[in-house]
């Protein structure tokens, strides 16, 4: 037992030895290898270059080269006793100093960011800042991702390369929301998807809206596409359709003589379905009724000029002003003596009409032609009681 005892009395005389001896000398147990992040704490600014104590007996030296890569904004703010990130790029010189760089630690605690993205699945937003044939190049801090053209929501299939070009220069300068798909930090690949970011976007906000919105409501959307049967308008990160008959109170033949992509309109909710996980919007009926207070503007005797938008088997339609639509009957077309009163007009002729009767309530105007024609004769109106408009409007 004595023997052990004068074993551990050397061992402990030894580690004191060497305690003392490295803090009598530049001995560093935690020198820091090449590639090392590390904080470090500016201590010294000169005309080309920083002193940055990284936490060991020894400062490293950031040179001018590496400042010229920064910011110039970030580098004029820097100030003695800031903590800055480093990366060790050379180990220690004849003078005892290492060299370091505040650019590549940047770009090292980016690529770190950009793994914990890929790991967590979150959903960023970075800008657009360049594209080449395959796809768009993204600014990511310090790094630049890319995203590649089939990531790339709406985007055109088999186009030329001139249409592919153009069409991916639009996108320069936009802000775009991306998942992080791939990150190959040897080969410097940061790969992301709008794609996969705007689908669960979209399945998340179209949760909340339909626990949010309600039948009746008004709200603002962005129109993102068109087509023959209506548009599709961008609600707050979920689609709703906005039929054609529902654009606007004048008929239209495609949604595209009414509206453009990109254009901010207010629209009301119309329909929900949850379990369809459709939305039914209209601008109509966030838009001024123009059939409120027709009476108002249209009295029956007032001879007006409207513009004819259909000949129907039993007349035409006449358009008195935008959403406001009466029926001329085929009877009220032309004169008794012509035989065939239908092949007087035609879509887009501008006619003289005399009002009939209006009725608010049905949204239905009754016209004649003929009498606005004879307006000026003593021929009597009692015939404009019989005409059988309203009916056939219904019809049609």
């Amino acid at each position: 037992m004595k023997q052990a005892g004068e074993y551990n009395n050397a061992q402990d005389a030894t580690d004191r030895e060497i305690f003392e001896k490295y803090l009598e000398t530049d001995l560093d147990f935690d020198l820091p290898e090449r590639g090392d992040l590390r904080e470090g704490v500016i201590v010294e600014i000169r005309s080309n270059e920083l002193l940055v104590n990284v936490g060991s007996k020894r400062d490293g030296v950031i040179p001018q080269s590496d400042l010229t890569k920064l910011d110039p904004e970030f580098v004029k703010n820097l100030h003695v006793g800031q903590v800055v990130d480093v990366v060790i790029s050379r180990p220690p010189e004849d003078d005892g100093t290492f060299q370091l760089s505040i650019a590549d630690a940047l770009q090292q605690r980016d690529w770190i960011d950009a793994q914990e993205l890929l790991d967590s699945g979150k959903i960023v937003t970075h800008k657009v800042i360049g594209y080449n044939k395959g796809g768009l190049t993204i600014e990511f801090r310090h790094l630049k991702g890319f995203v590649p053209a089939s990531h790339v929501i709406d985007m055109p299939r088999n186009m030329s390369e001139d249409q592919r070009r153009v069409e991916l220069e639009g996108y320069n300068g936009q802000d775009m929301r991306l998942k992080v798909i791939e990150v190959d930090r040897r080969r410097r690949r940061l790969v992301m998807s709008q794609m996969l970011a705007e689908r669960e976007y979209r399945d998340s906000r179209r949760e909340e809206l339909f626990s949010s919105l309600k039948v009746g409501d008004i709200i603002e959307g962005e129109v993102r596409n068109l087509r023959p049967f209506g548009a599709f308008v961008d609600i707050g990160g979920a689609d709703g359709l906005l039929h054609v008959s529902e654009i606007g109170w004048s008929p239209i033949g495609h949604p595209r003589e009414a509206l453009t992509v990109g254009e901010k309109i207010q629209v009301q909710v119309i329909r929900m379905d949850p379990k369809e996980q459709r939305i039914g919007l209209s601008r109509k009926r966030a838009l001024p009724n123009p059939w409120d207070n027709i009476e108002m503007h249209y009295r029956t005797g007032d001879v007006v000029t409207a513009t004819i938008t259909r000949v129907v088997d039993f007349g035409a339609f006449a358009q008195l002003e935008p959403g406001v639509e009466g029926l001329i009957h085929i009877s009220e077309l032309a004169d008794i003596a012509v035989a065939e009163p239908l092949k007087t007009i035609a879509a887009g002729d501008e006619v003289k009409v005399k009002v009939l009767r209006v009725d608010s309530k049905r949204q239905r105007i009754g016209l004649s032609r003929r009498q606005a024609e004879g307006s000026s004769d003593t021929e009597s109106d009692s015939s404009a009681a019989d005409t059988p408009s309203d009916d056939d409007a219904d019809e049609a």
